[in-house]
């Protein structure tokens, strides 16, 4: 048993750490765990103190309840259930729904009863959002109503008049304001994610060159990894470097050197494939996927790329610097890790700078 305790004791320690995702539906679900445990055991406690007390009836349906929401709670921790997560919460919301009206219906102890109900807005708000919140929320104080005003007879108990109406105005304020709460809540957490998103698509962007950095395409090749793994098909990876690019910024200066490294990132951009991904690799290198490409291909292209790039020059009204660059390229072949390929990528870029510069050079000539 002792050990059972600390195994549900680190459980919650790990959830309370990293929650259920970053999404809004485990947000709720999170809250909807949390509550359904805190309601077992506040429904279980007080279904005990009315059983010591002689009600029966009512500690039973304490008991119940509180079994409900704690099984709800456990579904809603594991994740081998996560079908049915959607649908406890709403088993949880029944079952407040009932233990509620119950409340009302018999005052529980000494008329104290429906004084539970004050905790049901924020509940409802937790569970659902704020929509489906405000619609359970005015659904609760119709069934109030009506049990307090219509339904007369179902009553076991007497409520002055006074206190009906105040039960019912208290409710609307107590739902009013747990309804701005989480209104504000949302806000505050879409603006959040918004903010993340950005950063994180900025943190793999480069912000020179608006081209993928070394982070953001160091994702992307993963992806095509795994999926050259899956699909038996085959990509190449080339790495090109501007021959002579410290000249550029020692004779022009650094802002010269920017906006050459502008100018070449664009007249590679305008000439690959739709469907091939280029990315700033670091200082003046780039990095070129072509899926669905093997090496001879890829050597082709990339001649009509550097021919491409000898023949744009950066011009300005007052000077024109000629723009080379040595490329190395090497097909994503299955029997080779991504570190190998770019590794190999590399070697034949340092071939090309031995070899004078201004050429392409593949792994399998290197390798011969």
């Amino acid at each position: 048993m002792k050990g059972f305790f600390k195994q549900k004791i680190r459980q919650c320690q790990a959830l309370l750490e990293h929650g259920f995702g970053e999404s809004e539906f485990g947000y709720q679900r999170y809250l909807s765990a949390l509550f359904s445990l805190v309601g077992s055991l506040i429904a279980v406690a007080t279904g005990i103190n009315a059983w010591l007390l002689g009600l029966t009836v009512l500690s039973i349906s304490l008991c119940i309840a509180g079994g409900l929401l704690f099984l709800c709670s456990w579904i809603l921790i594991q994740p081998a259930y996560a079908k049915f997560h959607g649908v406890m919460k709403y088993v949880s919301l029944m079952a407040l729904f009932l233990l509620g009206a119950y409340l009302i219906a018999s005052g529980g102890v000494n008329n104290s009863g429906p004084l539970w109900v004050f905790v049901f807005p924020a509940v409802f708000f937790a569970f659902c959002g704020f929509k489906i919140g405000m619609i359970l929320n005015l659904l609760f104080v119709v069934l109030m109503v009506l049990m307090l005003f219509a339904w007369g007879h179902l009553l076991q108990t007497f409520y002055p008049q006074a206190f009906k109406s105040r039960l019912i105005f208290a409710y609307l304020t107590t739902a009013a304001l747990s309804g701005f709460y989480e209104m504000a809540r949302h806000s505050s957490y879409m603006k959040m994610k918004g903010l993340m998103e950005k950063f994180e698509h900025e943190s793999r962007l480069d912000e020179l060159t608006l081209l993928p950095n070394r982070r953001g395409m160091g994702n992307t090749l993963r992806e095509e990894y795994r999926r050259i793994l899956k699909s038996q098909s085959v990509s190449s990876i080339a790495v090109f470097d501007i021959d002579y690019f410290k000249g550029v910024n020692d004779s022009f200066g650094h802002d010269v050197g920017d906006e050459v490294l502008r100018h070449v990132s664009q007249v590679l951009r305008d000439g690959i494939e739709p469907q091939d991904t280029l990315s700033r690799w670091g200082g003046e290198e780039f990095l070129l996927l072509m899926p669905e490409t093997n090496e001879e291909e890829a050597i082709n292209r990339l001649e009509d790329l550097r021919k491409r790039m000898q023949s744009m020059p950066y011009v300005t009204s007052d000077f024109c610097i000629q723009i080379t660059f040595s490329v190395g390229v090497c097909d994503m072949a299955q029997d080779r890790s991504l570190t190998e390929i770019i590794y190999f990528a590399d070697m034949c870029l340092y071939r090309a700078k031995h070899q004078g510069r201004n050429c392409v050079v593949g792994y399998s000539s290197v390798t011969l």
